[in-house]
């Protein structure tokens, strides 16, 4: 395939020199004279998808990747071609990356779910037409009870290593984060128990269903109700320090 853009004697040029020397020049040479054979191999796997989830780019994207691997590790003096060292790897590039999209888009697709089923949960009735006051009050306690969630989740150490962290904030959201879980200790036993699962142990709501024998709205009303009294107990400890 090289011998139509420069001859084979300058391929053979180009590889001795890249091999002696691994000029990045050279490198770049030689990914621009063999880029059309990954795109193929690229195109040849594309064709073979079994969904639209990832996108052409992608697959060529990581083609590039196995061809610059390729150009580094082939050894020039040895009697293979290049084309049939680079395709395993090339080849090797676009899967391991497809794996990992994958990876990654189960895992959106979980916490996705895990979010909907907080925030169904959380949601109020709908208010009476115009209820602008019910309407905010509303989508206060979702935020709030989105936070907490937020919150339960986090480590009881947070650190922050940025140049402009704050070390008295990241110790009182520590405290906060605490007293939240100390707080979880004293719910009612079922509710106790489903914020730990889910929480902690992080169980999906379906989970916890059928763990429980009952019905996936009954355990929504639970995560509220839960959720609800650490609310409670937060802005309790707040008054109660203010009057200290």
């Amino acid at each position: 395939m090289g011998s139509t853009a420069e001859s084979e004697v300058h391929v053979a040029a180009l590889w001795q020199g890249f091999a002696a020397s691994r000029d990045p020049r050279l490198r770049n040479r030689l990914f621009a004279l063999y880029r059309p054979y990954a795109k193929k191999l690229a195109v040849r796997l594309y064709v073979l998808r079994r969904d639209n989830s990832v996108s052409f780019n992608d697959y060529l994207q990581y083609a590039h990747v196995g061809l610059v691997e390729s150009i580094d590790r082939y050894e020039p003096g040895r009697p293979v071609l290049f084309e049939t060292f680079a395709s395993y790897r090339i080849r090797g590039a676009i899967l391991n990356g497809l794996a990992k999209e994958t990876e990654l888009s189960a895992q959106r697709q979980y916490w996705a779910a895990r979010m909907r089923d907080r925030v169904r949960s959380l949601q109020p009735d709908a208010p009476a037409h115009g209820d602008v006051d019910a309407t905010l009050d509303g989508f206060a306690g979702l935020t709030v009870g989105l936070a907490l969630g937020l919150l339960l989740e986090s480590p009881e150490e947070p650190t922050d290593e940025s140049p402009a962290s704050n070390p008295y904030a990241a110790a009182e959201l520590g405290q906060l984060v605490r007293r939240i879980r100390h707080l979880v200790e004293g719910l009612p036993d079922r509710e106790r128990e489903l914020v730990e699962r889910h929480y902690f142990q992080h169980e999906p709501f379906q989970d916890i269903s059928l763990r429980f024998n009952v019905t996936k709205g009954r355990v929504s009303q639970l995560h509220a109700q839960a959720l609800q009294r650490l609310r409670e107990g937060v802005e309790k400890d707040r008054v109660l320090d203010r009057e200290i």
